[in-house]
């Protein structure tokens, strides 16, 4: 095939292109291509695409340090500590009605301090203590706040609380969120059911359907107290009990084992110390079984066969050993690690995305509760240091 030999304004042209100058062949001016642009066959100029084999720099957070990793990269302020009546703090979240209240979990004096402005000059706590608070929240383990004016928190305890009452008589507890009113025991519970001893985890799920880490039966329980009674009533006969997952988790003493629900998905993640992992579990194809027994409630209670458990993050793959807190913003995952002291952060597919190094402010069996308020600054409950700590960006 014969092949036409380029004109001398052709090549011109290309050689003008080539040390970006700005001449054609017509000897019209035509301005330089930017450096990353690129001409079509008609002379438009366009951008260029990305280079292919460029690596996208990687997402890093700020309150963990932008991908520093250490305490340096941050600063690390004490937020609440004895003076405010700490007592082995395990868990925490803002009041979504209220953003300046902080709710901080005492285990170990079976209560919940209040901390309100914290880091201005208005700060104050509070720590109400009512009767009854060694049943309705004894040695609670994690809280979850839910339908405006109501939260719920998960009791770790297998011993008798209550007169009267078997020592596995211990179960979630729905509570009044009104400051005002709030006090920790009978005077402001709203529900109580009586079936997840041991439990180290709780999750809102919608209304006032919660689901509970149980450490008693190895287990995913979901509770749905529909109505709740009055405050310091007894009448539990409306809840809907669903058990899940019987006998596939771990439990590890001591160590909250906290949740979230995604209610985009329609599936629970649990961290689980024990098995150095956090799980998803989706229940949309599990099916009822039998009904649970003991009912001490007189509620509907059944179990529930099916539904898939499977690992969302592998710990020993992303340096963890005891993932203990754990919360969802956004697109984001963040757990804590109680044996290392690490705080990590993970997107949707599980895939490490930036990580803290808190080993040397918090000591091993620390970190558990995790909370991120509006501006991504992140708070932590201490256990053994009886404090809370404030992650913020420098």
């Amino acid at each position: 095939m014969q092949r036409t030999p380029p004109t001398v304004g052709a090549l011109l042209a290309a050689s003008c292109f080539a040390v970006s100058l700005g001449c054609s062949d017509a000897g019209s001016a035509t301005p330089a291509a930017p450096a990353d642009s690129s001409v079509t066959a008609d002379g438009a100029v366009t951008d260029a695409p990305a280079t292919p084999d460029a690596p996208a720099a990687p997402p890093t957070i700020p309150a963990l340090g932008n991908g520093m990793h250490t305490p340096a990269s941050v600063r690390v302020t004490v937020v609440a500590n004895d003076a405010d009546e700490l007592d082995r703090p395990r868990d925490l979240a803002f009041n979504p009605e209220a953003p300046e209240q902080l709710w901080i979990l005492n285990n170990g004096s079976s209560s919940i301090t209040i901390v309100r402005n914290a880091g201005t000059a208005e700060r104050d706590s509070v720590r109400n203590v009512g009767r009854g608070n060694t049943h309705f929240m004894a040695r609670p383990s994690a809280l979850a706040f839910g339908a405006p004016g109501i939260f719920a928190t998960s009791q770790e305890t297998d011993e008798v609380t209550e007169r009267g009452a078997p020592p596995d008589f211990m179960g979630p507890t729905l509570w009044d969120s009104n400051y005002d009113l709030f006090d920790s025991g009978d005077d402001s519970h709203i529900d109580m059911l009586h079936n997840s001893p041991n439990a180290v985890g709780i999750a809102w799920e919608a209304d006032n359907v919660y689901w509970v880490i149980d450490g008693a039966h190895r287990c995913l329980t979901r509770y749905d107290f529909q109505t709740p009674h009055p405050r310091s009533g007894t009448d539990h006969r409306s809840a809907n009990v669903r058990r899940y997952a019987n006998g596939m988790l771990t439990y590890t003493e001591n160590v909250s084992a906290h949740a979230v629900f995604d209610a985009t998905q329609g599936r629970l993640y649990v961290s689980e110390p024990g098995a150095n992992r956090v799980a998803m579990f989706d229940p949309s194809a599990a099916e009822m079984g039998a009904r649970i027994l003991p009912n001490y409630d007189g509620s509907q209670q059944r179990m529930m066969g099916g539904g898939t458990l499977e690992t969302f993050i592998d710990g020993a793959a992303n340096e963890l050993r005891k993932p203990s807190g754990l919360a969802l913003v956004g697109d984001t995952f963040y757990v804590t690690d109680n044996e290392t002291s690490r705080v990590v952060a993970f997107d949707r597919m599980g895939r490490r995305v930036d990580w803290l190094d808190l080993s040397s402010e918090v000591q091993p069996g620390g970190l558990m509760g995790i909370a991120v308020d509006a501006r991504g600054w992140i708070y932590l409950t201490d256990a053994i240091g009886n404090r809370v700590i404030e992650v913020a960006p420098r």
